[in-house]
């Protein structure tokens, strides 16, 4: 298998966002889509880290370049990703912006694979 970027700071904020009002027309992009999903990047990383789910070296901190290979991954880190990554952005696309990212949902799915590895 190729490797490849499983998540990336630099393109979500390259995101462009186009929003009309009730009007039709065209509202200023205040950033916070690109933000958000900077933010969903970061909390990803972190995550990983810190279950030990990354490989040794890798170095997570909040900057704008950050992004994570597959291979960056542990072989639990990529079987961790493929099993809950989709899932948690689908949930956090389902929550909507109103509400602030957090790991909780990751932490649900972490004890989820847990328990389909034993």
């Amino acid at each position: 298998m190729q490797d490849f970027t499983l998540i990336s700071v630099p393109w979500m904020l390259q995101q462009r966002v186009t929003t009309f009002d009730a009007d039709g027309c065209e509202v200023a992009d205040t950033g916070e889509y690109q933000r958000q999903g900077a933010e969903t990047v970061f909390i990803f990383a972190e995550f990983m880290k810190t279950k030990a789910l990354l490989l040794a070296g890798v170095e997570v901190e909040r900057r704008p370049d950050l992004e994570l290979k597959f291979s960056d991954l542990t072989s639990t880190g990529q079987q961790f990703a493929r099993f809950a990554l989709d899932k948690w952005m689908r949930s956090l696309e389902r929550t909507g912006p109103s509400k602030p990212v957090t790991d909780q949902g990751l932490e649900r799915l972490w004890s989820k694979f847990l328990v389909t590895q034993s």
